[in-house]
């Protein structure tokens, strides 16, 4: 069987330390994915820049990506952080035990978030957490 660990890749790991410069268009919805995650995000942003520290191609797709948010930089930077993490199996391992904690904060931010009673009927829902507009739903 599979470690789940090992399955984080690279550009899972950058997905999380980046995403919020993906997402800054997305106000709150960002926040609200982040919240919890927030120092764990920063630590392994840091951690990277950290491993990439000297290696100027590294350091240039980091400072685009959080400048820019740009794909391709992302895509360049994603390449480097494979080789790392084949290079260096303990940075490996580092880095995915913190995308992992980062996931499962992100997953008990979004569990909850509607609540339905389904042994009243199909009509009947306890919908919690719906803003603006109505809260009606089906029917005429």
């Amino acid at each position: 069987m599979t470690d789940p660990l090992t399955t984080i890749t690279a550009s899972t790991i950058l997905g999380l330390a980046f995403q919020e410069f993906a997402k800054a268009g997305a106000g709150d919805l960002a926040k609200k994915s982040l919240s919890g995650a927030i120092d764990l995000v920063k630590s392994l942003r840091d951690k990277l820049r950290a491993k990439f520290q000297g290696n100027a191609k590294a350091e240039a797709a980091i400072q685009s990506i959080a400048t820019e948010g740009s794909p391709a930089a992302l895509s360049k930077l994603e390449v480097y952080l494979d080789d790392a993490m084949t290079d260096d199996a303990t940075f490996a391992t580092e880095l995915r035990q913190m995308a992992q904690q980062i996931i499962n904060i992100q997953n008990q931010n979004t569990e909850g978030d509607r609540t339905y009673n389904q042994t009243a009927g199909r009509d009947i829902f306890n919908v919690e957490k719906i803003e603006g507009g109505s809260n009606k739903l089906g029917g005429s």
